[in-house]
C-alpha cells in the first residue's frame, strides 16, 4: 500500500501496446531496469524500487505487453527505452526475463551498462514445444494458460516467507490478460539461443544471483549459464526459492549495490572519490582493479573461475543434499507418529465396540424392576453379589 501511494504506475504506448513501469530515483542517471519472469509484473519488484530508490539508485520495474517472438519483443523494449529518456542502463532480469534481457544485449551491445541474472537461461531447448502447441497458446483461455502456469510453481511445505513470495505472484498472475499469458509462454516454448552471441556478451559485466535451496528451473539450464559467463561474478542467497527478491529482498538488494558500485554506480550518480569522501571510506590503500587483455590471463583467469564455480555447486549440491535427508527425517518421523495415532484410534475404537456389547449383555445379568417386587425371590436368578 505504502508503495503505491508513494510511486505511480506509468504506461508508455508503443504501436499500440501499452508498456506498464514504477520509476524512482534520480532520473539524470542510467538506471537499473528489471525484467519480471513468466508469472511476474511490475509490482513483484516492489521491493527493490523502494530500498535502492530510496537510497539515490535510478530504478525502473518494467512490464512489458504481449510480443510473440523475441525479435519484436526487442524492438519493442528498445523504442520503450527510447521513449523515456534512457540511452544506456543496467539490466536485472529475472527467469525468462533475464533470457529476453540477453537477446537484448546482444543486439544492442554498447546500451547494456551490465547485467544481473536471476534463475535465468542461455537458451530454451528444455522448455521447447511443437509451433502447434505455441501457435494454439494464443488461443487457449486464460484459466487453462493460468493452471499451466500454476503447476509448475513449488508445492509441499516451505518457509513461511517464501510462501508469502508465491501467493503474491499468484495475486499478480490473476491480473494478466489471456494475450499476456499465451505471449510469454510462447516466448519460454519458441526455440531460441543466444549461444553465437555469447562472446560479445561476455564483454558485458555480468553478475550471476541465484539460491542454493530447489527450484523449478532445471540444473542442466542454471549449468549452461554459468559455463556461459566464466568470468562472472556470482552471488547465492542460501534460503530464496524461485522468488528471492520478495523472500529474500534485503539480500537481493544488497548484492545489487554490490553489483552496481563493482561498475562504479554510486547513489545519486556520485562518483566513486566523492562517494568515498561523503560516507568516510579511505581509498589510498586499495588499488584499481584493471581488466586483463592478454589471451592467456584470460584463460587462467577464466579456468580458476570455473574451479570456483565448481567449488560453489559442489557446496550448493551438498546443501541440498543435507535438506534433502533433513526432509526425510522428518517424514519418517511424522509416519511413525502418524502410525502410532492410527494404532491408539484402532485401540479407542476396539474398546468401544466390546463396551458396546457389555452394555448389550448388561440387561441379562441386572434383575428387572418386576423382580424387586416378586413375592418368590428364590426363584429369580442368582444375584452376583450373593455370596458377600
Amino acid at each position: 500500500i505504502a508503495f503505491r501511494a508513494q510511486i505511480p504506475k506509468r504506461r508508455c504506448n508503443i504501436k499500440g501496446k501499452d508498456w506498464k513501469y514504477f520509476q524512482f530515483g534520480p532520473t539524470h542517471v542510467p538506471p537499473l531496469i528489471c525484467l519480471h519472469g513468466t508469472s511476474g509484473t511490475a509490482e513483484t519488484f516492489f521491493c527493490q524500487v523502494m530500498t535502492l530508490g530510496s537510497k539515490g539508485y535510478h530504478i525502473i520495474a518494467a512490464q512489458h505487453p504481449d510480443y510473440w517472438d523475441h525479435k519484436s519483443w526487442v524492438n519493442g523494449f528498445s523504442m520503450f527505452l527510447n521513449e523515456i529518456g534512457v540511452e544506456k542502463c543496467h539490466i536485472l532480469g529475472v527467469s525468462l526475463g533475464g533470457f529476453m534481457a540477453l537477446h537484448y544485449a546482444s543486439k544492442h551491445p554498447s546500451n547494456v551498462l551490465s547485467m544481473i541474472l536471476c534463475n535465468s537461461f542461455v537458451d530454451t531447448k528444455p522448455f521447447h514445444q511443437s509451433s502447434a502447441w505455441t501457435t494454439m497458446l494464443g488461443y487457449m483461455p486464460d484459466f487453462y494458460l493460468k493452471k499451466y502456469i500454476l503447476d509448475s510453481f513449488p508445492k509441499g511445505s516451505m518457509p513461511v516467507i517464501q510462501a508469502d513470495a508465491v501467493d503474491f505472484v499468484v495475486e499478480q498472475l490473476e491480473t494478466l490478460t489471456q494475450r499476456d499469458l499465451g505471449s510469454r509462454l510462447t516466448l519460454n516454448c519458441l526455440q531460441s539461443s543466444v549461444e553465437k552471441y555469447i562472446p560479445t556478451l561476455q564483454k558485458i559485466p555480468v553478475t550471476i544471483l541465484d539460491t542454493i535451496d530447489e527450484v523449478v528451473l532445471p540444473e542442466v539450464m542454471r549449468d549452461r549459464l554459468y559455463k556461459s559467463f566464466p568470468l562472472a561474478k556470482f552471488a547465492y542467497i542460501k534460503k530464496g526459492g524461485d522468488f528471492p527478491f520478495l523472500s529474500s529482498h534485503m539480500e537481493v538488494s544488497m548484492y545489487i549495490q554490490v553489483h552496481l558500485r563493482g561498475v562504479n554506480v554510486f547513489p545519486n550518480g556520485l562518483d566513486k572519490k566523492s562517494y568515498a569522501k561523503k560516507s568516510g571510506i579511505s581509498l589510498e590503500s586499495k588499488e584499481v582493479e584493471k581488466k586483463p587483455t592478454d589471451p592467456e590471463e584470460i584463460k587462467r583467469l577464466a579456468k580458476l573461475a570455473e574451479e570456483k564455480r565448481k567449488l560453489e555447486e559442489k557446496k550448493r549440491k551438498e546443501e541440498k543434499e543435507r535438506q534433502r535427508k533433513i526432509m526425510e527425517i522428518r517424514k519418517k518421523k511424522q509416519a511413525k507418529i502418524d502410525k502410532l495415532v492410527e494404532s491408539i484410534a484402532g485401540k479407542d475404537d476396539d474398546e468401544d465396540v466390546m463396551f458396546g456389547e457389555s452394555k448389550k449383555r448388561a440387561p441379562l445379568n441386572k434383575p428387572t424392576e418386576t423382580s424387586i417386587f416378586d413375592e418368590d425371590p428364590e426363584e429369580d436368578e442368582a444375584d452376583p453379589m450373593g455370596g458377600m
